[in-house]
């Protein structure tokens, strides 16, 4: 583990480790991200997310009620947060503590995702008790047993901060080198680590059909067979493939799940399939064979302004 790596990094990385499946690297990384008040809310959650898919329901659960005892989590994400309780505690066959959690998503936000529905269901289903104003509409007289369910679960709820979140909290001055696009043709040696003179062999039927732009952003990758991850700089990109360079080292003909971070801020691009085409020192290149249609029009607006990137 790199502790020189910031709790967002980590907090990154842990989710890329879990969306491939690899939940134990990915519950290391969640670990350390907890050590920090700014990701401790998201993180307690991820590893829930993590217990889930691993089947260990109970764990979950109590990592949830962790999550919801953080500050840092805004209103939105206390929702999801319950909502996601409510879920895993059904699971459990806990109706009546399911109920609870799916009643304070409904006082909020009565039109939150399928809360009502859920709601409804476990009314239907009779299993245990719950307060009565978690199932009809709130009135005055429940205050009391309000306060006391707070006094009880701990959930701090009155320390909530309800403005959202702004972006200038996590915003950091980065100084931009983008390189220019050279005109000269590129290079014509295969880069193939091989340990003999290399053949310049070029396939009329894999030329590449996309201009390649300069851009330097963050990237991470893992292999789909989830014994291969990590992390590296996206040095140029086109919709069909981009060119990394990474410590790691990556066989020609892997095949990977790689996640883009743009410097702008907005949320990670997916690409579900990339197989990497050639490796070569600390740099390999990836082709996309399997691009999402909405990720296809973002990496077109980054390559037509690469400045945005």
């Amino acid at each position: 583990m790199d502790t020189r790596m910031s709790a967002r990094e980590l907090y990154d990385r842990g989710r890329m480790l879990r969306k491939a499946k690899m939940y134990d690297r990915a519950l290391t990384d969640f670990q350390c991200a907890i050590q920090d008040p700014n990701y401790e809310g998201k993180a307690h959650t991820q590893v829930a997310l993590c217990f889930r898919a691993m089947g260990r329901h109970h764990e979950a659960a109590a990592a949830l009620r962790r999550a919801l005892e953080s500050p840092a989590l805004t209103a939105n994400e206390h929702l999801h947060v319950l909502y996601l309780l409510g879920q895993t505690l059904e699971s459990l066959g806990r109706y009546a503590e399911a109920l609870e959690a799916y009643g304070w998503v409904r006082q909020a936000n009565p039109a939150f995702l399928e809360v009502e529905a859920r709601i409804k269901h476990l009314c239907a289903v009779g299993n245990g008790t719950t307060p009565s104003f978690l199932t009809r509409r709130f009135r005055s007289a429940d205050l009391l047993g309000i306060c006391r369910y707070l006094q009880r679960r701990s959930l701090s709820l009155f320390n909530w901060d309800w403005q959202p979140a702004t972006a200038s909290t996590e915003k950091v001055k980065v100084h931009r080198k983008i390189q220019p696009q050279s005109t000269s043709p590129r290079r014509n040696t295969p880069l193939v680590t091989s340990g003999r003179p290399a053949v310049v062999q070029r396939n009329p039927l894999v030329q590449r059909r996309h201009t390649r732009v300069g851009v330097r952003c963050r990237s991470q990758f893992a292999s789909s067979s989830q014994t291969l991850a990590g992390e590296g700089e996206l040095r140029d990109l086109s919709p069909g493939g981009c060119r990394l360079r990474s410590s790691v080292v990556v066989p020609v003909g892997a095949k990977l799940v790689c996640w883009i971070f743009p410097r702008n801020g907005v949320e990670p691009l997916t690409i579900e399939g990339a197989t990497v085409r050639w490796s070569h020192a600390q740099e390999f290149g990836l082709a996309f064979t399997h691009l999402p249609p909405q990720v296809a029009r973002q990496i077109a607006r980054i390559c037509a302004n690469p400045m945005v990137a």
